[in-house]
């Protein structure tokens, strides 16, 4: 013994004596100390005296209960297992045993004590250190002898992790299993192989003995639904893997091709060897084979066996009567004797053997024996599968790894779970974490390139079989709650396809869909798929429009009923492209395209757009699908909905007149005399008429949502095909830009978003900057089919919805176009013929006065004025000083005085200066005016036109306002043409004040734009006509305003919209028709309930600043309104001034009433 050997003796012998003596938590604290202080080389020396007493202490009975010693007692013991390499395998044994006998006890569930997991997780890692630094012989002798013991370990740590609730515990658990059973990382190279084959062997002789027992439990620890987090996932299926293909790996199965003759020599043998209860005749039979099968003597061999088929007879014989007497046997036998002979544990307790397993008892690894643990296993692999749609992208990373060692390492021994790790891996090439995507395409490419040719081939049959298993399934699983699990199965059928339309030629694909039913079940699986939620929404139709707003991100119109997330979208549409890029994809066209003559639906829409408009697809797909859908019973679907009631008697032609879709039996009597005649007419005096059934309608509201989508599908379309075909297309150009012109210019809100995305795709595919280029590039091709169409009846719908987009997408440059043809507009919507397209009329001219806007209109920059302070005395004074001057002009005689003439006199001076004036006229012609701007005349020619459909039904009536709002002040510089429109405006204008709140709205727009324009002009009528209205409105709608908050509905309604217009607009009537002292009064009075706090936050916003505007316009009469308001007993002392000035009683500042306080301080700026 060295010097520092025995220094380091010296140092730890009274602290081991202590702990061995009275072991504690003060005691076991130096020995760490000292442990973590001395140089592993000693410790490796010294190791069996220093755990010594920690053995000796955990296999007595007198700290049986105290576990907090017992976890410091292992906690000392694992400090010193780090430290060093157990060489001794009676030690090993020793502390393996007394650690397994604190966690394990029969009667308890799941053979685990009943100890705090404080204590476990001791015992796990503690376990976990001493199988991680035994020495390799060590190792290798505890798997080859100690297989019940082992067994037990694993048993004891794959309960705990199944069973116990602590993260830590189970991941400890997971740990030590991977130690006992050599797979542990540190045990394993990169690759997860033992690198020692003698230990390999050994550890794949014991895993035989428990594998599916093992897996079961760990497949049953990662599928928990109790697993907080995704560790112990991870570290279940990162064992499972580890185990599994530690066992079943490919190398372990010596399977042959074909059977030599040493084959059959060697079968031979063992059954002679194994052979035993046979006569003294038999066994000299065996030395003789033995002796041929020494020699190799295959002639001897082929005699040997002939001469033995004449005693198999006997020695049969001999068996059964052997087996007779055994039975014989039994039945002797009591009960009682047998129950205790046959009784086995099936698991021993750690004492219970300290010998090895007999090698009879190790199963023989067989083609028979993998196969059959291939199918039992299969079970396990299976119930794994659902992981592939866990939150936690390093579980479907570690389900990845699992299932590819599957596939590389064990695909002979696991042929049945071949085809599911393969779904996996094919499934999860398309996850969205990028890491994950990227491992699973290697694997699957590593797969199939080292396959042979006729596994490659196998591989892709049954890859095709579980295709159209899925397509199959597909309705089901997307027919359910679960998003992951429908991403899961899209991203399978996905992989599938990538697989099966590779760059060869033929694809695979093709052959799969040749039989008969292939494709009517991909057809029924994508259009369930494809199935679209039926929305109100889409009948909506949008209040303002802007077609220079760039195209919708999103298609309302598409929104699928059962893939509910964005990624399910996307991934069904990447699918459908596939099919596009396929090898077969004009055979599915027309699969779709005969479906599509016997249903127009909206599904087989959806899949064909994104077929055809996939990067690799055949152009020609494309071109058909343009030819179909832009035939005429296509492309015009019915979308209004048709009248449910009949019209009433007054409206029909006669009060007895027939009803034409009777088809009644009628008798007419008196015919001739003594005679009826009874005839089968389509004509019943007893009926009124109905309105006829209008094709072009929708019998339910069901049935346009389905048209809608329909359309706007196929609007939609055209813009895909285009960006497929980008200059192919221009053959179709001209055959479709005024239909997709046409549904921009829709007024259903889908509609033109769905004819807004399609003009702008077909701009980007002639590589147009916007639309306003591929306007101007076609503008003569728009006018020639414009001029064509109104001509026609039954196109001047689309006619009209066609220029007024036109009209939006283009320049001043177009005008001169535009003249012509909104002059022919303006007289047919003269003739009472087209009354029914009145609303595309309206809606021309409204697209050409604001063209007109935003090209000739400037508007006024607003005056930006300072706030001054505002001086009250400073009319008073000045009145003051002026005050004398005025009495003495009043003054005759001092008059006189002054001017040196006498009154009289300066009367006839006035005569005589006013005679002269008269003769003294001027012969110079006046310059006569510039004429009146085309585009003037045209925009007063439609608003004069406008003014006859203010009266007419709601729709009309706000658009025809809308245009006169929008087009006065074009022509506001023009006062010959102004003033008689305003005064033709006025009487139906007055008349739309009674209307409902839209109209009303749009009617008090028309209004203030008037009082803008024409000013004096119409402010005796708007006093004593329009205002009062207005006032008494906004008094009686502020009772119903109050106690509306933010999320109140009453907020979105159009009184709501017209109370905050009025109150905006307020000032600015003021200030345009000069109005003061009581009208201005009046206006106040309107205002001040809504300066109450219960008011909607708006409306006190807009209320105050009416008052703030006010002050600024008339300041007096504003403040003494608001101090009749505020009532207030306070007293206003007048300043320091040189005039004499009296007390006022009662301030605008401030209010005894607590709800008008702060908005009446907030007018004033005085805040609290």
């Amino acid at each position: 013994m060295n010097a520092h050997l025995k220094e380091a003796f010296a140092r730890l012998k009274p602290i081991c004596d202590m702990v061995m003596v009275s072991p504690s938590r003060e005691h076991i604290s130096p020995f760490i100390g000292v442990v973590c202080a001395l140089n592993k080389e000693i410790i490796q020396e010294l190791q069996q005296y220093m755990l010594f007493p920690f053995i000796t202490h955990l296999q007595s009975k007198e700290i049986e209960t105290k576990y907090e010693l017992q976890e410091y007692l292992i906690f000392g013991m694992k400090e010193v297992l780090k430290k060093i390499r157990v060489n001794s395998f009676e030690m090993c044994m020793k502390i393996e045993m007394g650690l397994l006998s604190l966690v394990f006890e029969k009667p308890k569930p799941g053979m685990i004590a009943d100890v705090p997991e404080e204590l476990k997780l001791s015992v796990m890692q503690c376990l976990t250190v001493l199988m991680l630094n035994i020495d390799q012989p060590t190792r290798i002798k505890m798997v080859e002898n100690q297989v019940p013991l082992l067994a037990q370990a694993v048993f004891v740590s794959v309960h705990l992790a199944k069973l116990e609730k602590h993260r830590g515990l189970r991941l400890a658990a997971i740990n030590c299993l991977c130690a006992h059973t050599a797979s542990h990382p540190q045990l394993t190279d990169k690759r997860c192989h033992i690198t020692d084959p003698v230990l390999e062997t050994a550890v794949v002789n014991m895993m035989s003995c428990i594998l599916p027992g093992v897996l079961a439990a760990l497949q049953d620890v990662a599928t928990c639904s109790n697993n907080p987090g995704h560790a112990v996932v991870v570290a279940a299926i990162n064992a499972i893997h580890r185990v599994l293909c530690l066992t079943m790996h490919n190398k372990h199965l010596n399977k042959k091709d074909a059977i030599t003759a040493d084959d059959f020599v060697n079968l031979l043998a063992e059954r002679a060897k194994a052979d035993k209860d046979v006569s003294t005749k038999d066994n000299l039979r065996d030395a003789r084979l033995s002796a041929i099968i020494a020699t190799r003597d295959y002639h001897s061999l082929a005699e040997f066996i002939r001469s033995g088929k004449d005693q198999e007879t006997e020695v049969s014989s001999k068996r059964d009567r052997g087996k007779a007497k055994t039975k014989t046997k039994r039945r002797n036998t009591s009960p009682k004797e047998g129950s205790q002979t046959d009784k086995v544990d099936e698991r021993p307790s750690p004492t219970a053997s300290k010998t090895g397993k007999n090698p009879k008892d190790i199963p023989k690894r067989t083609p028979e024996w993998y196969a059959m643990a291939g199918d039992k296993l299969a079970v396990v692999v299976k119930s794994l599968v659902p992981l592939v749609t866990h939150e936690h992208y390093r579980v479907r990373k570690e389900l990845a790894v699992l299932c590819y060692r599957i596939v590389s390492e064990c695909s002979l021994t696991m042929q049945p779970s071949l085809t599911m790790a393969l779904d996996v891996l094919i499934s999860l090439s398309n996850d969205n974490y990028k890491e994950v995507a990227e491992y699973c395409s290697k694997s699957i490419n590593s797969y199939f390139l080292s396959s042979t040719k006729e596994k490659r081939l196998e591989a892709v049959d049954s890859l095709c079989e579980n295709f159209f298993t899925t397509l199959n399934c597909l309705p089901r699983i997307l027919n359910n709650i679960d998003a992951n699990r429908k991403y899961s199965a899209l991203n399978l059928l996905h992989g599938y396809l990538c697989i099966l339309c590779d760059g060869a030629r033929p694809q695979r694909l093709t052959a799969a869909l040749s039989p008969s039913d292939a494709f009517p079940r991909l057809c029924d699986a994508l259009l369930a798929a494809a199935a679209l939620r039926a929305d109100l929404a889409l009948l909506t139709r949008h209040a303002a429009r802007d077609v220079t707003s760039p195209p919708p991100t999103d298609a309302p119109w598409r929104q699928l009923r059962h893939l509910d997330t964005k990624n399910c979208e996307i991934r069904f549409q990447q699918i459908c492209q596939k099919f596009g890029e396929a090898e077969s994809a004009e055979l599915f066209l027309d699969r779709l395209l005969e479906l599509f003559q016997e249903r127009r639906s909206c599904e087989l829409v959806y899949i064909m757009n994104f077929m055809g408009s996939a990067p690799n697809s055949s152009p020609e797909l494309a071109k058909r699908l343009i030819a179909t859908y832009t035939e005429a019973e296509v492309w015009h679907r019915p979308l209004e909905l048709r009248a449910p009631e009949a019209p009433p008697r007054a409206d029909t032609l006669d009060e007895g007149v027939y009803n034409p879709r009777a088809w009644r039996r009628d008798s007419v009597p008196g015919l001739y005399e003594g005679t009826v005649e009874t005839r089968y007419t389509d004509i019943s005096y007893a009926h009124p008429r109905i309105e006829h059934v209008d094709h072009n309608t929708c019998a339910t509201l069901v049935e346009a949502q389905r048209n809608m989508a329909f359309c706007c599908l196929v609007t939609e379309g055209l813009g895909m095909m285009a960006r497929r075909l980008k200059e192919s297309y221009q053959p179709y150009l001209l055959k479709t830009l005024c239909l997709i012109l046409e549904r921009v210019g829709s007024k259903y809100e889908n509609l033109h978003l769905a004819g807004l995305r399609a003009i702008n795709d077909v701009a980007a595919a002639f590589g147009h900057p916007s639309v306003t280029d591929l306007i101007a590039e076609n503008a003569d091709y728009f006018t020639s089919q414009v001029t064509s169409r109104l001509k026609k009846a039954w196109d001047v719908q689309s006619a009209l919805q066609i220029l007024a987009v036109v009209m939006e997408y283009s320049d001043v440059g177009i005008l001169d176009y535009l003249y012509g043809i909104v002059e022919d507009v303006l007289v047919q919507s003269c003739d009472k013929y087209y009354q029914n397209d009145l609303y595309a009329y309206l809606q021309v001219f409204l697209t050409f006065v604001n063209c007109i806007r935003k090209w000739f209109l400037t508007e006024p920059k607003p005056n930006v004025q300072t706030q001054n302070e505002i001086d009250i005395l400073k009319d008073v004074i000045e009145y003051e000083k002026n005050k004398d001057k005025m009495e003495r002009l009043l003054s005759e005689g001092d008059f006189e005085r002054e001017c040196g003439k006498s009154v009289e006199e300066m009367y006839k001076e006035d005569l005589k200066r006013r005679e002269e004036d008269l003769l003294d006229y001027d012969d110079t012609v006046a310059p006569e005016a510039p004429p009146v701007p085309r585009h003037v005349t045209v925009t007063l020619t439609i608003l004069k036109r406008c003014v006859h459909f203010i009266p007419l039904q709601r729709d009309e009536s706000i658009l025809a306002l809308e245009i006169l709002t929008l087009g006065l002040p074009i022509i506001k510089d023009y006062e010959d043409e102004l003033l008689p429109l305003v005064h033709v405006i006025w009487a139906p204008l007055v008349g739309r004040f009674e209307s409902e709140p839209p109209v009303l709205r749009k009617a008090f727009d028309l209004f203030v734009v008037l009082a803008d324009v024409s000013k004096d002009f119409i402010r005796s009528r708007a006093v004593k006509e329009v205002l009062p209205v207005v006032y008494a409105y906004l008094s009686r709608a502020a009772a119903h305003s109050r106690l509306q908050d933010a999320g109140a509905a009453y907020r979105r309604r159009a009184a709501f919209a017209l109370q905050a217009a009025a109150l905006a607009a307020l000032p600015r009537l003021a200030a345009a028709l000069r109005l003061r002292a009581a009208r201005l009064a009046a206006a106040a009075a309107a205002a001040s309930p809504y300066l109450h706090r219960c008011q909607p936050k708006p409306l006190q916003m807009l209320a105050v600043k009416f008052f703030k505007d006010m002050l600024d316009y008339s300041y007096g009469c504003t403040w003494q309104h608001l101090r009749r308001l505020c009532a207030n007993a306070a007293t206003l002392c007048p300043p320091a001034a040189p005039l004499r000035l009296h007390a006022v009683a009662g301030t605008p500042y401030e209010t005894t009433d607590g709800d008008y306080d702060a908005n009446i301080k907030l007018i004033f700026y005085v805040h609290k």
